[in-house]
């Protein structure tokens, strides 16, 4: 059996019962088969749940177990979220008008857990507070930190370095660390190209970085940590065995929102993706059961991990109670992964008739008919989906084992259940063609999406793309390109001036048609929304019809880099 769903996989095709008892079975089935393909490892937890993990496994046991004392230590923490210009972060479009910062929820997650364990925390967020290096270094020799960490994305990492290189400027005592997704791909590399970062953990941080600290308190055994990379007094890298992956989420604490203060001053969710300005940002779950080829996830561990729906739906009513914020955008990767929490998700907040409306990302091949229902009455009002191309060919290339006909079906199914949905595309991948970006803006035009929007393929370090990009066109990796809306990969057939044009045709061929513009003023009630529109406009008009001069970083000469192994 396992050798026919498998070759069921491979072809990437996915037949679906139709009655909801027999394709909730089959959803499960898939999900089971897809992990073993992937080379996960399945367990049986002792209630007879099935649960997909790493090969690395899972760590089952509680927090309590480790050890760590939660009585007040003698060990002060600064966690920094790093300030990254407008230029980096955007690279040649102007994207000012909507851009969205949300709080850091990695840093406020992993502050209120060591926080929990007796440790004085300090939260920087230098991005959002505008702070340069000197506002940073007074705020270092204030707080007398012990310990200064920071994490980063790919695009995030010279910053986050030159943070850390600042801190030893004015305190050289102090113990530098850097976690993250990219520390992650590329840990004895960044260590090796940033002296002034002392340590890095790789994979998930909390539990690594609490061992780290418990031995820092009894200075003892440091370098020992687990997932730790470290270099010795010769200079030499080492990379520890990575920690298992912890499962029970829930006996993490929810995210130390008390610890930025400006919460609402400072931050602002994406315009189209909240329903209201005052919104919060919230991440639920870890991982995902996909196997795409351009996806760093499996830098992290792609076994798919949730809170409970009971975890969730408290975190959702003390935010409501302690800021009034009734609206939620759900970051996770694949929010909609375990259908039985989002079921409970649901009937709790239909069932208390709790005021709440949010929005989410999912896959095509994970919401149905039956659920899109039930989601719309629990307050879900948009669904965000990566659809990624309209090619089927393109489509199998990046593995994403699903068809452009269940694209179809799935947003006219969204629209049908009075959820409003979002498309995400990726164009220049691998083996496109003219014909095949055409087919993506086709389809994005097509089918009944209320937005769409497109990113340039970007082969992020850790995916399996960062290793073979340069097979299929010219590929700079440099790691301030990696910001998605930078064109670092140019398939062959392609130059970088036709590539804009396509973007430029893909957002005019959307949005520029009646309907679009119908849905949105039919939507004004409030100035917000007025507000809302206006931002969204100015962006428009900005990406489709002016590119700004091109910032420095852009305009350097390279050499395109194949990174064939």
């Amino acid at each position: 059996m396992r050798r026919v769903l498998c070759g069921v996989l491979a072809s990437g095709t996915r037949p679906v019962p139709q009655d909801g008892a027999r394709r909730e079975v089959w959803e499960g089935v898939y999900v089971l088969m897809s992990s073993l393909n992937a080379g996960f490892d399945v367990k049986r937890s002792g209630t007879g749940v099935l649960t997909i993990g790493k090969e690395i496994g899972y760590d089952e046991s509680h927090l309590d177990q480790y050890g760590f004392s939660m009585e007040k230590k003698n060990c002060r923490v600064m966690l920094i979220n790093p300030p990254v210009s407008f230029d980096v972060f955007y690279g040649e479009w102007d994207l000012s008008d909507v851009k969205s910062s949300s709080p850091p929820l990695g840093i406020l997650s992993l502050a209120s857990l060591i926080r929990k364990y007796g440790y004085e925390v300090d939260v920087v967020d230098a991005h959002a507070d505008g702070l340069n290096l000197d506002d940073l270094k007074k705020r270092v020799l204030t707080f007398k930190p012990h310990v200064v960490g920071t994490t980063a994305m790919t695009v995030m990492i010279e910053a986050a370095a030159e943070i850390l290189k600042a801190v030893k400027e004015v305190s050289p005592e102090v113990l530098t660390i850097a976690g993250g997704v990219h520390i992650t791909a590329e840990p004895t590399e960044t260590l090796r190209r940033y002296p002034y970062i002392d340590f890095g953990v790789i994979g998930e941080g909390e539990l690594a970085f609490l061992d780290f600290l418990d031995r820092v308190v009894r200075q003892k055994d440091i370098c020992e940590a687990e997932s730790l990379v470290w270099r010795d007094g010769d200079g030499k890298l080492h990379s520890n065995p990575r920690r298992r992956f912890f499962k029970s989420l829930d006996e993490f604490p929810p995210p130390a929102f008390d610890m930025v203060p400006n919460l609402f001053n400072h931050y602002r969710l994406s315009v189209f993706g909240t329903k209201k300005f005052k919104s919060v940002g919230l991440v639920s779950s870890r991982g995902c059961t996909g196997l795409c080829v351009y996806c760093d996830l499996g830098v992290v561990g792609r076994g798919y991990r949730y809170n409970s729906a009971e975890y969730l739906i408290n975190l959702m009513k003390d935010v409501y109670q302690r800021y009034d914020v009734t609206d939620f955008l759900f970051y996770d990767d694949l929010f909609v992964g375990s259908k039985p929490r989002l079921r409970k998700i649901c009937e709790i907040i239909i069932r208390e008739k709790l005021p709440f409306t949010w929005s989410c990302c999912a896959r095509v091949d994970f919401v149905h008919k039956d659920m899109m229902k039930l989601m719309k009455q629990a307050g879900c009002w948009m669904i965000e989906y990566g659809i990624e191309t309209g090619n089927q060919r393109i489509m199998d290339s990046m593995r994403k084992n699903v068809t452009v006909k269940q694209v179809e079906e799935t947003i006219k199914a969204t629209a049908d259940a009075g959820i409003i949905t979002k498309g995400n595309f990726i164009l220049a991948n691998p083996g496109e063609t003219h014909d095949s970006i055409m087919d993506s803006i086709n389809l994005a035009c097509r089918i009944p999406l209320n937005y769409a929007q497109h990113t340039f393929l970007q082969p992020l370090p850790g995916s399996e793309l960062y290793e073979t990009a340069g097979k299929y066109g010219t590929f700079d990796p440099a790691w301030d390109r990696f910001n998605t809306f930078s064109i670092n990969f140019i398939p062959h057939g392609f130059t970088r001036q036709q590539l804009i044009d396509y973007s430029k045709l893909f957002w005019r061929r959307f949005y520029l048609r009646p309907r679009i513009w119908f849905q949105e003023i039919k939507k004004i009630r409030r100035k917000e929304d007025i507000q809302r529109l206006w931002l969204a406009c100015k962006a428009f008009v900005k990406t489709v019809f002016y590119r700004r001069k091109l910032p420095q970083f852009v305009l350097r000469q390279r050499t395109p880099v194949s990174l064939v192994h």
